[in-house]
Order: C-alpha cells, then structure tokens, then sequence
C-alpha cells in the first residue's frame, strides 16, 4: 500500500514534467496567473489552484513543474487521504489494496492529479472533509468541535478550488452537520452547528466573495444535457483506454470483454449484499461494524443528493448537468461506497460469498485500471498531447533559418505561446489566433485531417507529424526551409 501510494505520488510528479502543456492549463497561465488577474470571475479560472500557481511561479519561476504544482499538492493530499481511508474500513488486504488503486489510478482521476486545474485540490479537499468523521472515530485525538472546524475549512477550499463541487460540497456539508449534531454530547447544537459552517464560510467569502459577486452571465455552458450523458461521460472517461504496450492480444481481447460488464456486475453484487446482509442481520449484530454501514450510507446520501441537486439547477435554473471532469466527484465517491459494503460485516455464507465477489471485481478493476498507464497526454486534452515536440521543432527551424512567420492551428496557439515565453530563445512573435487560415507563411502547424484540403490547395510539404495526434508542421516548398522530415 505504502508502495504504491509512493508510486503514485512519483509518477504524477514525472507526468507534470514529461507531458506538454495543454490549452486549458496555458490559458490559465495567461489569463489569470501572468497578467496577475487571480480573482478574475471567470469558470476557467479555479481560485484557489490559480492563487497558488501565481505563486509557484513567482516563488520558483515559470515551468511546466511550477505551472501543476498546485495540482500535484493536491494529489498528495488525495493519495493521503485515500490511503487512510482504505486503511481504516477494513483489514483486510486483499480489498483494501484494489480499492486503493481503484481510487487513485482511475486514468480519469489520475489526469486531474497532474492537470493544472482546480481539480486535484477540490477532490482531495472534499475527501479529506469525508474523512473527518472517519479520523475522529478511529484515532480520537482531536475534540468534536475541532474536527468540524477542519471538515468545515477542507469544503471551504474545495470550493474555491473549483466552484463545480459547490452541490457536492452542500451535500457533504450537511451530512458533516448531522453526524456532528449527533455525536456533540456537552457540545449545544448552535456551538457545533457554528464550528461545521463558519470557517468554511469564512473561507468561501474571503476567496471567491469578489468573483462570486462579479459573476457573469451565461457563462456555465460547459456540461451535459440529460443523466444519461453526465453517466456515460464518466465511466467513458475512467476507462479511456489501454495502454497497448502491457497488452498481448490475448489480453487485450480480454479487457475489451470486461469493460462493459464490470460496472454493472460490481453493482449488482452490492445490491445483492445489501439485501443479504439485511436479511441475515449482519448490520444489527455487529455493533462495531455500524459506523461503517453509516459511512457508506452518508456517502451515498452526499452522492445522491449532489445528482439530485444538479438535476433541479439543471431542470430550473438551465445550469448544465456535470460533464467528465466536472462530475469527476463522483467517481472516487461511488468506489468508496463499493468498497465500504464490500468492507462490511458478513454473518451468512451468501453474504461472504457475495462479498468475495465484490472483492473480485475490484481486483478486475483494478488490473484494468493499471493497463491504462499513461505518461504522455490526458485524455480529455489528447489532442495537444505533441505541443513540447511541435514547438521543439519550430525552434529548431528559427534558429538555423530565422523563420519567423508561423500559421498555427487556434486550438494549439496557447499551448504554443506558453513554451515561446517558457524558452525566451526565438524570435517568434506572439501567436494570434486569426478568422481564416492565412496563405503565404513559411511554417504552418495544423490538424492534419482537418486542415488537410488546405495543405493539398497550397502545395504544403509535411515535415513534421506528430507521435501521438494528428498535429503536424508543414513549410512552403519554395520557401527558405528545405521540405525534408524533421525526425524527434
């Protein structure tokens, strides 16, 4: 377990350095971070995430390193908390071990770990809230009343992590306030009701009181249209895809025969131990078991009523349904629950049939999980998975022909903007986005298949295409740049 939450934490830190930076993550950089706009009220702009990417860059310079720190400050928290959690529900190793991968190695989860986004940090903050109940039930070292204040602060910077996880953060809030008000013996309702809201309160204004104030309109575009869409986007995400360098044929064949029946299967054995165990009262009799079967029930609550929230917001105030990373809360939520009912007391011999089962379809996830390392590109930002290399390649032209008039793209021109003031070296001038492909320029960096009329009309030659997307740069043949392969 050690191991591989240690792994992790490396491998996200080798991921922040290898891989190029991504539109989204440059337009951060530029928008809010470079111009000194942090608070800027805008939904790319995830406050607190920005904040300390403003300062990483001040402190230590601007760097592909610098830029995702933030992020990668909070995987260490996740991969902590997870950590502590799976230690906690249960003893027993071979569950806690899948569990703990499918937490933290879920491909879709890992990217956001890495990605210079708020999502890193909100995940981890409201898993590290969830898990104050947890770390006060199991260690007992800090009082009531503290442990509201930390979970009521972990929310707070959730949020101004990234203002997606506010129906997740609500719903969590309230299940935090109900376990408090129960267990706040000597404690009066109003001091432990104060201490669950007003640090994080405290926080949410302090950081995000002018942003949230100076919000504009129709801006929360992004998202999906129907439940059935926000579903989809998450389990497509989280199993995009093998990595076809672990598999053997035989192997392969086998993940894309699991893929579809996994979740389903998974589900349906949790259903039927619930049903099982109820009827054999395995709940009832093991008293020291309870808390977790509250544990799983509070984090389904929290999952339930986040959904249920978004769908109304959706439903009367037209706010998009979560999409992908968006709903990415969901994910290491529902394999809590999972876990937590397959960690769960067993009285009957179905039941422990049952929860060997569960137990199995982690270990299938798991293993399907680690098939899809990855190091070069996140999935939802494939497409600028070669911006290191197609940059590499146009400071290579400048230098040894002086080039200086490039075409590129628009969906690549941050990405490219960001290494131009990274290396200071060239002579490019800022790239700017342009209404149509401009004809005449030495160097052009296009999608391929996209663009691919327009190389043919212009008698474009290819010298460079890239490894893993469709990116490639082209010259003029008549030009000052010889049309031959540029190899990286």
């Amino acid at each position: 377990m050690r191991l591989a939450a240690l792994f992790a934490a490396v491998w996200a830190v080798v991921r922040a350095c290898v891989q190029s930076i991504t539109n989204d993550e440059a337009d951060t950089y530029f928008w809010f971070v470079r111009s000194g706009d942090v608070w800027h009220p805008f939904p790319n702009n995830h406050i607190l995430n920005t904040l300390l990417m403003w300062i990483a860059t001040h402190a230590f310079g601007t760097s592909t390193l610098t830029v995702r720190l933030p992020a990668l400050l909070g995987a260490i928290l996740y991969i902590s908390v997870c950590y502590f959690l799976c230690r906690s529900m249960t003893d027993r190793f071979n569950l806690q071990f899948p569990v703990f991968i499918c937490l933290v190695y879920n491909p879709f989860v890992f990217d956001y770990l890495v990605a210079a986004r708020g999502y890193s940090l909100a995940d981890a903050f409201l898993l590290a809230a969830i898990a104050v109940p947890f770390f006060h039930r199991v260690k007992g070292r800090l009082s009531l009343v503290k442990c509201c204040a930390l979970a009521s602060l972990a929310l707070g910077l959730s949020f101004t992590s990234n203002f997606s996880f506010a129906f997740v953060d609500l719903a969590a809030l309230l299940a935090i306030v109900t376990w408090a008000v129960r267990r706040r013996e000597a404690n009066s309702i109003l001091r432990v009701i104060g201490f669950c809201i007003f640090p994080g309160l405290f926080t949410v204004i302090l950081m995000c009181g002018y942003p949230l104030a100076h919000w504009p309109k129709g801006e929360l575009w992004y998202g999906a249209r129907s439940l059935g869409e926000m579903t989809r986007s998450l389990v497509d995400a989280s199993f995009y895809r093998p990595n076809p360098q672990f598999l053997a044929p035989e192997l392969y064949d086998l993940m894309v025969f699991l893929k579809p029946i996994m979740l389903p299967v998974l589900g349906g054995f949790c259903v039927l131990q619930l049903i099982v165990t109820a009827v054999d009262g395995s709940w009832v009799q093991e008293v020291q078991a309870r808390w977790l079967g509250r544990f799983a029930a509070a984090l389904a609550g929290i999952a339930a009523l986040s959904v249920v929230l978004s769908w109304l917001a959706f439903r009367f105030a037209k706010l998009p349904l979560p999409l992908a990373r968006t709903g990415i809360f969901l994910v290491p939520l529902c394999t809590l629950i999972a876990g937590g009912i397959a960690a769960g007391p067993t009285r009957s011999v179905v039941s422990q049939w049952l929860r060997q089962a569960i137990t199995a379809v982690f270990l299938c996830l798991a293993c399907y999980f680690l098939l899809c390392f990855r190091l070069n590109y996140f999935k939802e930002y494939e497409n600028c998975a070669d911006m290191k290399d197609v940059y590499s390649v146009l400071a290579r032209l400048n230098h040894t022909y002086g080039v200086t008039d490039v075409a590129e793209n628009g969906f690549y021109i941050n990405s490219l903007n960001f290494y131009r003031v990274l290396s200071q070296r060239e002579t490019f001038p800022e790239f700017r986005l342009t209404d149509q492909m401009p004809v005449g320029k030495s160097i052009y960096v296009l999608q391929s298949s996209y663009y691919q009329k327009f190389i043919e009309e212009n008698r474009l030659v290819v010298v460079y295409r890239g490894k893993l997307t469709e990116v490639v740069v082209a010259v003029d043949p008549d030009g000052p740049i010889p049309p031959t392969m540029i190899e990286r």
